[in-house]
């Protein structure tokens, strides 16, 4: 058993300094392509920094018209929230007022009926006692 120690450490030293050569040049060729990458999204960059400062200016651009339709949105929203609170006043009182609201309107239509059944009664035809005298 020592014997098969002593030849792997005998191995191990031979073998050792040749993966310790092939893992540093594994090192530089990742290093290389880690520098080929960062130069690359430099390069992506300058390239597009134009592009971003363009949409930053059509940005710029749109907020007015966006902030118009969000006040106008609020507007509406205001406008709608007023309305449904006026039809709901409107429904409570003529829910509280139905019976007073009711009389008038009778009172309103029997009048129309007097005064339509007065006119009709005017353009009747005069009935022929009347006329002779009777």
């Amino acid at each position: 058993m020592d014997s098969f120690i002593v030849a792997l450490r005998n191995l191990c030293n031979e073998i050792m300094p040749i993966l310790g050569a092939v893992c540093l040049v594994c090192v530089i060729i990742l290093l290389i392509k880690i520098i080929k990458v960062m130069e690359s999204v430099d390069e992506t960059l300058i390239k597009t920094h134009p592009s971003i400062d363009l949409l930053d200016k059509s940005m710029e651009k749109l907020q007015a018209p966006l902030d118009t339709a969000v006040k106008v949105s609020g507007v509406v929203d205001k406008a709608t929230d007023a309305t449904v609170e006026a039809a709901r006043e409107a429904k409570d009182f003529i829910v509280k007022n139905a019976g007073d609201i009711k009389d008038k309107v009778v009172t309103y239509v029997n009048e129309l009926r007097s005064t339509k059944e007065e006119t009709t009664d005017e353009l009747k035809e005069p009935a022929p006692e009347d006329v002779i005298g009777g």
